[in-house]
């Protein structure tokens, strides 16, 4: 198994729903990791954020935020850069704010909502595949087996 460590922080109680209905914790589940999930805000819970990001010892950090989305940027520069930090807009405002981050500010982005929850997952654990042979054969397996479920279709009659 893999040392990383991968933790998900999200912005509000609220997105709970959209975390459970993106599939992230199939993924985490079909490769064997026991990722926690903490909420906390980057604008309501500045001290319980700085004192997760130093006590946590997360090394990837998927942080998903709506409306203002601040909590990836947050989270990137509390950890002074020393982390992978992932970041999900949960809809289409935070988009900016997290691809929008001055340089030697790096966020890496999945995509948007539901989809880019279950993409961070799938990203984090590839990250954590580096270094652990099992995972990375556990994560391609899931991968495989979903796909083998949408089957490519040649020559579609069109509408």
């Amino acid at each position: 198994m893999s040392d990383t460590k991968i933790s998900v922080l999200i912005g509000s109680a609220s997105d709970l729903g959209l975390v459970a209905d993106s599939g992230m914790y199939k993924v985490f589940d079909a490769v064997g990791i026991d990722v926690p999930l903490h909420v906390i805000s980057a604008h309501r819970n500045v001290p319980e954020l700085e004192q997760h990001n130093r006590e946590s010892g997360t090394d990837v950090y998927i942080t998903a935020a709506g409306v203002a989305a601040a909590l990836p940027g947050a989270v990137a520069a509390n950890t002074k850069f020393r982390k992978v930090v992932i970041g999900v807009p949960l809809d289409d405002y935070g988009i900016d704010t997290c691809i929008r981050l001055p340089s030697g500010v790096p966020v890496l982005t999945a995509g948007v909502g539901k989809a880019g929850l279950r993409n961070a997952a799938i990203s984090a654990c590839q990250i954590a595949a580096l270094n652990s042979p099992e995972i990375a054969e556990k994560l391609a397996a899931h991968l495989d087996a979903e796909a083998a479920g949408r089957p490519a279709q040649l020559n579609v009659a069109r509408p």
